[in-house]
């Protein structure tokens, strides 16, 4: 993450050193927008990969191994963004705003913030139930990423659309496309076609679009990437066959020039037991070089109450010489223990692990008000003398994560701590500490979650979560809904890109103090005359309306 943020700041102090005009004659040459999008893109998509699981630059090149599998939530019940329950709760990323300000002072006067903003949901409904878990999930068809800068040019980095197709029999059809610097061309990044073949089984297909080529021949030039294979990808899941206990699943290759052929790339076995908690009970995998099977392994999972607060998921990875798995290596093993009274485990890495806290607190803000103390320790771990048994002289500390609750007036907090440890050959350990802190106002519905890295007076990034806790929307940063932009400065409100809007000002009370029409650019509302107080204006046009609370 830090060298995500730097590289943002370097790439602003390149481009921000280029200017000596003023800025209102600024333009931007081609080659200052490359090198903005070569910086500004991956993270980009790495928040969209972390607010909705939506890997973008994975789907260019996906893989089916041990890596992959470890890197993901076990079917995470606490996540936001599945429905879990006849009357689920709510919990959508709104919004996440990098602190340019805090990263690059010197290139302040450019702009101090990028956000991505998360719009215009749209929840489907897939035919899957497993250990009561339904297939429903919301996912944003509109994203945008901007910047508050006072350069025209800098203002609209991109914007991303998921484009629905005409596809009665398939479930999901869609077009993920981008508009870049508010140019009139729209590249594709990818098409998506979720559907069921005859025999029930689903089958994913994913188009790498041209943009995508594009974007990763652009990161090349300044990332170390393998090249991009001519070829889309079909993944297949036998859900057909779950009364067996075993899930198979298969990806695939299909090169453009030849949409018949199908390429093996990678193959699971998802094997079930629905009396555990911890129902997957192992995945067996089989990787593939040029069409052909090369590498065999199998992850075993077990989930054990240690005591009364610790429950502890153990993950053993175990490797074969060939496909009859008829002899088995011990290769390593991932410890997993979580200080808390809960049965759900959901993680199976270290990066899955802090994922799935944050999801973990951010639910429990949505639906409870407040966070409970937590604690985790995950530790890795290598049978290095071949006696077949793991002592703790064999075990590493990998991560530690602690969430510590707390209430201070109206603010329900929860800070994470977060340390994650990495080890050089002769076994000396380096420490890098994050703090993540999690706040739900209880008076409105906007859950934030700021990014400080240890020993930072600032947070460098900010995510926004909206949650149906309570009833309002607001953030005290600029909110986009559709075009209209609403910004709270000293003394007034202004109001940007409303062909007519009615807006209203609410007390803390509930009482509306003001209220009005008003359209076109650069509206200005006088809050002069309200008392001292904090208050929220409510700007409804076309029947959507917005909410943002202001200090006057």
């Amino acid at each position: 993450m830090k060298k995500v943020f730097t590289s943002i700041s370097l790439a602003l102090s390149l481009i921000a050193s280029s200017f000596s005009t003023s800025a209102q004659t600024v333009q931007l040459s081609e080659a200052q927008k490359i090198e903005i999008q070569k910086e500004v893109l991956p993270v980009v998509f790495e928040q969209i990969k972390e607010q909705t699981g939506l890997d973008i630059l994975g789907l260019a090149r996906p893989q089916l191994n041990s890596d992959f599998i470890q890197s993901l939530p076990v079917f995470n019940a606490q996540s936001g963004l599945r429905s879990d329950s006849p009357t689920p709760y709510s919990v959508k990323p709104d919004s996440i705003i990098v602190n340019v300000a805090a990263l690059a002072p010197d290139v302040s006067q450019l702009m101090t913030n990028v956000k991505v903003l998360f719009g215009d949901y749209k929840k489907i409904d897939m035919p899957i139930d497993i250990a009561g878990l339904s297939g429903s999930i919301e996912i944003p068809r509109l994203i945008k990423v901007t910047s508050n800068s006072i350069l025209p040019t800098f203002q609209n980095i991109a914007e991303i659309k998921i484009v629905a197709n005409e596809n009665p029999k398939a479930l999901l059809d869609m077009d993920m496309v981008i508009t870049l610097w508010g140019e009139d061309t729209t590249y594709q990044l990818i098409g998506l076609t979720i559907a069921q073949n005859e025999s029930f089984d689903f089958e994913f297909n994913v188009e790498i679009g041209e943009g995508l080529q594009d974007i990763w021949g652009l990161l090349k030039t300044v990332a170390t990437l393998p090249e991009l294979p001519e070829m889309n990808y079909l993944i297949t899941l036998g859900f057909s066959q779950i009364g067996t206990g075993v899930i198979p699943a298969s990806l695939y290759g299909i090169p453009t020039a030849d949409a018949t052929t199908r390429i093996p790339m990678g193959d699971a076995a998802v094997a079930l037991d629905f009396t555990s908690d911890m129902f997957i009970k192992n995945i067996a995998l089989t990787s593939y070089k040029n069409a052909k099977a090369e590498k065999w392994s199998k992850l075993w999972f077990d989930m054990e109450q240690k005591t009364t607060e610790d429950l502890v998921l153990t993950i053993d990875n175990f490797v074969y010489t060939d496909e009859a798995k008829t002899d088995s290596t011990f290769a390593d093993r991932t410890i997993v223990t979580m200080s808390d009274y809960t049965k759900n485990a959901a993680v199976a890495s270290t990066h899955s692990a802090v994922k799935s806290v944050i999801n973990r607190v951010v639910s429990e803000l949505a639906t409870e008000g407040h966070a409970a103390w937590y604690k985790m320790l995950i530790e890795s771990a290598k049978d290095l003398n071949g006696d077949g048994n793991i002592t703790n002289e064999e075990k590493a500390t990998t991560m530690e994560i602690e969430v510590t609750p707390s209430l201070v007036g109206t603010d329900a907090i929860a800070d994470i701590n977060i340390k994650s440890y990495s080890y050089s050959e002769t076994g000396d350990a380096t420490l890098t500490e994050m703090n993540v802190k999690a706040t739900a106002n209880l008076t409105n519905n906007v859950i934030r979650v700021d990014l400080i890295p240890a020993g930072s007076p600032a947070a460098v990034g900010s995510a926004y979560f909206t949650s149906n806790i309570a009833g309002i929307v607001t953030s005290n940063d600029d909110i986009t809904i559709n075009t209209v932009k609403v910004t709270p400065v000293e003394g007034g409100i202004y109001i940007d890109n409303s062909g007519k809007a009615a807006y209203r000002i609410v007390n803390m009370s509930g009482a509306t103090v003001a209220n009005g029409t008003v359209s076109g650019d650069n509206a200005y509302i006088s809050t002069s005359s309200l008392a001292k107080g904090v208050y929220v204006i409510v700007v409804t046009e076309n029947g959507v309306s917005q909410s943002v609370k202001f200090v006057r």
